[in-house]
């Protein structure tokens, strides 16, 4: 057998973070956002308190956002009220694979505007998890349970492939958990718990700047 010596490990750690960097210089900025802006695309976005909102991006700012629904009518929303969103086309696909976490959703978390009460990932873990293209279930604060592989991600967004291939696009400050096949869990610890303040918009932008690095690689979430 084989033996891999410190050296060897050594340098595939490096390796890894070198890959690591790179994929953050190329795919950091990446937002669903500025991509579909104009496009004309129809998207569904799955909101907090449950909440649905059909329609186009129409026009997109750092914090916020204004989406047009099929007639015509303009509905600004905080980029932190969204959980996840998924084209038009394929909701209800998604819908029928959604599952519920039913001790979550109890426990009524978010929307968390300010990133010390979220719980952030690290981005080396999403992009070994990535690599490895292993079958994964994201929780997110309201208790939706999606399963499937990450495609890519982003200082904000996880793009996720479900089963058949149907895309979602999962924003990062709306991840409650994430664990693999075996259970897992590949949360970090977040700073603080969460008060009634963590909720107020007005906080959220005056103070929703990336949260700290952590020693195993960013985490920063809008």
């Amino acid at each position: 057998m084989k033996r891999t010596g410190p050296n060897s490990q050594g340098r595939q750690g490096r390796a890894f973070c070198d890959a690591l960097e790179m994929y953050r210089k190329e795919h950091g900025g990446d937002s669903f956002f500025v991509q579909e802006c104009g496009s004309g695309a129809a998207w569904c976005f799955f909101l907090h308190d449950n909440k649905k909102l059909t329609g186009t991006i129409v026009r997109n700012e750092k914090f916020e956002c204004d989406v047009a629904d099929p007639q015509g009518s303009e509905q600004r929303i905080h980029k932190v009220r969204v959980k996840f969103a998924c084209p038009a086309a394929v909701v209800e696909a998604v819908e029928r694979q959604l599952k519920l976490d039913e001790a979550v959703a109890a426990r009524k978390e978010g929307p968390h505007f300010l990133p010390k009460y979220r719980h952030p990932i690290e981005d080396g873990v999403l992009f070994d998890l990535m690599n490895r293209r292993e079958v994964l279930f994201f929780t997110m604060l309201e208790g939706e349970v999606l399963r499937g592989i990450i495609r890519g991600f982003s200082k904000y967004e996880i793009r996720l492939g479900m089963k058949g291939e149907v895309p979602v696009v999962i924003l990062r400050h709306g991840v409650y958990d994430l664990r693999d096949k075996r259970g897992r869990s590949y949360r970090q610890k977040r700073q603080v718990q969460p008060t009634t303040g963590a909720k107020t918009e007005a906080a959220g932008k005056a103070g929703a700047s990336p949260a700290a690095k952590s020693p195993g690689g960013r985490s920063d979430q809008k």
